[in-house]
């Protein structure tokens, strides 16, 4: 089968959220794609990273990066089908499918925030992200939702037909520590007991009402060792959250360590009392898995996807109450050495159930029945 795909999202270094989805979901196809001929678009070369060129699996580079969804890479998908190369299907790492694709279409869609909480993206990007997806919908022959939640939002708001929607969960993987972790925390100027929020710095991860709730913790005396770390980059409109942090009672109780490698963050996952991700809406949620998988009771929002990463592990809270965020807090520091140890074996067999190649199996499973009904079509 002839396969193109658009890997833009996967080529990038420092890959977070959906960067990090495109990433792993291409590597462990290249290993499940073989007897498959596969073509692979990016704007610039691929990264040392990037699964290795071989017969079958080849890139394609076409520059310039600039709107190159919109009118570079449907030129050269146009140029192949006027000279009698087409794909099968062609399927594209992220929400935004080639603007005129010849071929038939499957796309992928972390979720639909900017819809339900568009004051908390710029505006000319809430525009982008609503043209392009919807219409990257529209002509798409089938889509890969990375949740259930996700999976609903695009029946109820974009008019979807469920069966042209397959849910893929992301994974996670299991790394080892190289190094010691204790000076890996002391490096970090990191010190016990912490709770931790592992992500971007941006409105709709709700770290000001985060922060608010540990303001409320830290009134009581038995917690005044206590510290929340946050490991992100600065987002986009991160102002007011920043001005929060800074202004906040207990700011020096607040340690911002920005952008962490993979074994900082375990670390720091590994040493925390809880993993926070408290966001008003989620697609997913890989650091809740990550936590979990690091043996880390994760305190997570009742809402969107968080229940169906979760399970029934872990400490659910509502994200619009900072009351109820610092009632999860205080359940998890008040944890018995046992409720503690049986909540985090439950944790590790949950995200257990986790993983890429079940993600990658999925993908390929669609690609290859959509492009079996194009083969179909062109044979009858």
């Amino acid at each position: 089968m002839r396969i193109g795909i658009n890997a833009y999202e996967a080529n990038v270094a420092n890959r977070v959220g959906s960067n990090e989805f495109a990433y792993q979901v291409l590597i462990h196809l290249e290993k499940l794609l073989r007897d498959d001929d596969v073509i692979i678009y990016l704007p610039s070369p691929p990264l040392q990273d990037m699964p290795k060129s071989r017969k079958g699996w080849m890139y394609a580079v076409i520059p310039p990066a600039g709107l190159w969804s919109v009118w570079r890479l449907p030129l050269a998908l146009l140029r192949k089908k006027l000279f009698g190369k087409s794909f099968d299907v062609f399927f594209s790492l992220g929400h935004y499918a080639p603007l005129i694709c010849p071929f038939p279409s499957v796309i992928s869609i972390m979720d639909l925030a900017y819809e339900k909480f568009p004051q908390f993206f710029k505006k000319s990007d809430v525009m982008k992200l609503k043209v392009f997806t919807r219409a990257s919908v529209k002509k798409a022959a089938h889509m890969i939702a990375i949740s259930q939640h996700t999976k609903q939002d695009l029946v109820k708001l974009y008019g979807v037909s469920a069966n042209h929607i397959t849910v893929a969960y992301p994974g996670v993987e299991e790394h080892q520590l190289v190094g010691s972790s204790v000076r890996i925390l002391q490096g970090l100027k990191v010190r016990e007991p912490y709770i931790v929020y592992v992500g971007t710095i941006q409105p709709r991860k709700n770290i000001a009402r985060l922060v608010k709730a540990f303001e409320k913790v830290k009134q009581k005396k038995k917690y005044a060792d206590l510290s929340l770390v946050i490991a992100g980059k600065v987002g986009w409109m991160a102002d007011d959250v920043m001005h929060a942090i800074q202004h906040s009672l207990v700011k020096h109780h607040v340690k911002l360590l920005g952008f962490v490698t993979e074994e900082q963050k375990l670390t720091l996952y590994k040493h925390a009392v809880a993993a926070v991700l408290v966001g008003l809406y989620e697609g997913f949620g890989i650091p809740p898995l990550e936590a979990m998988l690091a043996g880390t009771v994760p305190l997570v929002s009742n809402t969107a996807s968080l229940p169906e990463v979760v399970g029934g592990t872990g400490v659910q809270v509502d994200p619009l109450n900072s009351d109820d965020i610092a009632r999860g807090i205080e359940e998890v520091l008040e944890y018995t050495t046992r409720q503690r140890q049986e909540m985090i074996a439950q944790g590790k067999v949950q995200a257990s159930q986790f993983s890429w190649e079940n993600t990658a199996l999925r993908v390929a499973r669609v690609l290859h029945e959509v492009g079996a009904r194009q083969i179909g079509g062109k044979t009858a």
